[in-house]
């Protein structure tokens, strides 16, 4: 409804795009735990900025009550992150890095989550150590080589 809290937190989103380290972007170095980590990290500081985290979490909020603009934060924001998550995914399994013949769509959506699940429902930090840990978790899971 115009002017209520749920426009404010809403009308950020097609127009802030975060910073050059902030973007999902992943590069493909031919690591794709590097490449994971680096995004991570990178995507992480920039969504825990001052600037970004308030209004991420106005939108996440609001969003609770309000369908369309849950579809609209999921269409804009989240499924990207995950689309993008996939593409380095199956990039890599397409490389032999990752098993073959493995839905990957779950596990992106699996390592995109609980990073932001620690940053919204918990204490703990998003730091290097959870995104290591996460990491470490998916490639014992997914890794071509033993």
């Amino acid at each position: 409804m115009p002017g209520s809290d749920h426009d404010a937190a809403a009308d950020p989103l097609p127009d802030r795009h975060p910073p050059r380290h902030g973007r999902v972007d992943y590069r493909d170095t031919g690591d794709v735990r590097a490449d994971l980590r680096e995004q991570f990290v990178r995507s992480s500081a920039a969504l825990l900025s001052p600037e970004i985290w308030p209004v991420y979490r106005a939108v996440i909020i609001a969003a609770q009550d309000d369908d369309a603009l849950r579809e609209r934060l999921n269409q804009q924001f989240l499924a990207v992150i995950e689309k993008r998550t996939l593409d380095r995914l199956t990039s890599a399994q397409r490389a032999g890095e990752l098993i073959a013949d493995t839905d990957l769509t779950y596990s992106a959506e699996i390592l995109c989550g609980a990073l932001y699940y620690r940053g919204l429902l918990s204490t703990r930090p998003i730091d290097e150590a959870a995104i290591d840990g996460l990491l470490d978790m998916f490639m014992a899971a997914y890794s071509a080589s033993p």
